[in-house]
């Protein structure tokens, strides 16, 4: 997709393998139909979490998302805990790797990672004085910027490196048409969220125009396909040579949807 494309067309992404064209359903489609979480078979009931009553896809929803995001984090500091890094240090380490030789600021740390910023900071001078990270005068007034020390990086080559390869490994189990759908989604539920969160009232949330959200969904796009395909042409951050389309950065205030950022 071109950078100034501004629609993101599912139908346009199918995947070159699908089956023949007597077989009109897709391979996502089907599994999704096969394996939904709202059938009526599923055992949640449908009972709003304050015991409000919701419709009963919507409860299902509720519960299932909920169940989803605990096990995603969970998997997080498994990964975590069998290295013996402590989670915010892993998350760190994460953040720097990918970063490369340009380095990176505690802010952006604490941005990317959704990581307080007394938290990143005593994580920080930890790793320092461990000989993983050093701290150098960034360009201009940016301050001091963290970077791998040879110890740090061979420490990430043994840590986050196997950790990117299994998340690029789970993509590749998802078709073109797959990868687009979920992407899409993600955007709509999390631009949703936003609206309502944003009715709550006493409730200060950090902005997102609509424009930034969708280059960054396009970018997300973009990279997702690249690394899921192989595709070494894709960009990527000099420091993320094993995984292809990560951002750049981040709108001020704001957490960038990094698998890992789950991670506290």
């Amino acid at each position: 997709m071109s950078k100034g494309n501004s629609t993101l067309d599912i139908n346009a992404m199918g995947n070159s393998n699908a089956a023949s064209s007597a077989d009109t359903t897709a391979p996502g489609e089907a599994r999704l139909a096969s394996a939904s979480p709202l059938s009526d078979s599923s055992p949640m009931g449908a009972s709003g979490p304050l015991g409000t009553s919701v419709p009963g896809n919507i409860a299902r929803a509720y519960e299932a998302l909920d169940s989803f995001w605990r096990e995603q984090n969970q998997l997080y500091r498994d990964v975590a805990t069998s290295f013996g890094i402590s989670e915010s240090a892993f998350s760190i380490l994460y953040a720097i790797f990918l970063a490369g030789e340009k380095g990176i600021s505690q802010r952006d740390i604490c941005v990317q990672m959704c990581i307080g910023k007394q938290t990143v900071n005593s994580s920080i001078h930890k790793l320092e004085r461990e000989g993983v990270v050093v701290l150098k005068s960034g360009p201009g007034r940016r301050g001091l910027l963290a970077h791998l020390t040879p110890v740090g990086l061979e420490l990430a080559e043994r840590t986050i490196v196997p950790m990117i390869e299994a998340e690029l490994a789970a993509l590749r189990e998802f078709d073109d048409r797959e990868l687009v759908l979920s992407l899409l989604l993600g955007r709509r539920y999390t631009d949703a969220l936003r609206s309502h969160f944003a009715d709550i009232p006493g409730v200060l949330l950090t902005s997102q125009s609509s424009k930034a959200a969708l280059l960054d969904g396009e970018a997300a796009l973009r990279g997702v396909k690249a690394a899921a395909q192989g595709d070494a042409s894709a960009p990527r951050n000099d420091g993320a040579a094993k995984r292809g389309g990560e951002g750049e950065g981040a709108p001020s205030g704001e957490c960038l949807s990094s698998p890992n950022k789950k991670v506290r």
